[in-house]
């Protein structure tokens, strides 16, 4: 399926593994330039290196995209480099688990709102501008099913309490963009094969055996599906919404999950 995004230009939060690796490599293959956005330098390099060997372009930036100075300094390095990004995918990695009473550390909650919610409204400012100057423009935040349905397995409260808020925000935002040909959704993945997964499964549930999981997946997560996700199947939902074919789907929350999210609406 040719996406119409060939020279857009494309910065990827997260870019250098897992999901966020899976979304920029197929942005690549599709003909856009990539920018690579992590913390880890050597991890954007394998990244980088990986996306061009396979003849994609690609640009690597190191920054704390969690903070207003980090953000604002990536975005500028991408403009600078290829031009503004009219495709942006973000996330946000912060994780407190435990129930409310186990929780000592009430700032968590804060410091939460500002790793989900704070860092995509530092990103819309930084980006939103060129797009709406531009007429067209995709942001696609990789969210977390906590954001509908508050997760007690494992225990998630400061998640189930702040992630929401993001949702609230884009779906706000996208109806102000739409006019502007910017289409603003959320992701939300379900349980997925990534390396942190495999360890939690593995270390806290004690669950190496393939059918011993499916059971477990089943009947105590609640996937229908019975396995993880594999991550490509995340980034190719995120694929579709970045191009030029889905451009009357906007302010909406995507749940892929193997059917783990149980209201029909």
């Amino acid at each position: 399926m040719e996406l119409g995004i060939a020279g857009r230009t494309a910065l990827v939060v997260g870019g250098s593994k897992g999901i966020g690796l899976e979304v920029a490599r197929l942005l690549a293959a599709e003909g856009s330039r990539v920018a690579v956005v992590a913390r880890t330098p050597k991890h954007i390099d394998r990244a980088v290196d990986q996306i061009r060997s396979s003849g994609g372009v690609a640009l690597g930036v190191a920054a704390d995209m969690t903070t207003q100075q980090g953000i604002e300094s990536a975005v500028s390095t991408v403009t600078s480099t290829f031009c503004a990004p009219d495709i942006v995918v973000t996330q946000a990695d912060f994780h407190v688990r435990g129930f409310f009473a186990e929780i000592e550390n009430r700032e968590a909650f804060v410091e939460s709102y500002r790793a989900y919610t704070l860092s995509q409204v530092h990103m819309l400012h930084a980006v939103l501008p060129s797009m709406a100057q531009g007429g067209w423009g995709r942001f696609v935040h990789i969210g977390s099913a906590t954001a509908k349905e508050p997760q007690m397995n494992p225990p998630h409260t400061v998640a189930n309490a702040t992630r929401p808020a993001t949702v609230g925000l884009l779906k706000s935002v996208a109806d102000e963009y739409a006019r502007h040909g910017i289409t603003i959704n959320t992701v939300a993945p379900g349980w997925i094969g990534t390396r942190t997964t495999e360890w939690y499964l593995t270390e806290h549930e004690g669950l190496a055996d393939v059918d011993a999981r499916k059971r477990w997946l089943i009947e105590t997560a609640g996937v229908p599906a019975g396995r993880l996700g594999d991550p490509r199947e995340i980034a190719s939902t995120i694929a579709y919404l970045c191009s030029d074919l889905a451009g009357y789907l906007t302010g909406h929350y995507i749940a892929v999950d193997g059917g783990h999210h149980r209201s029909a609406f």
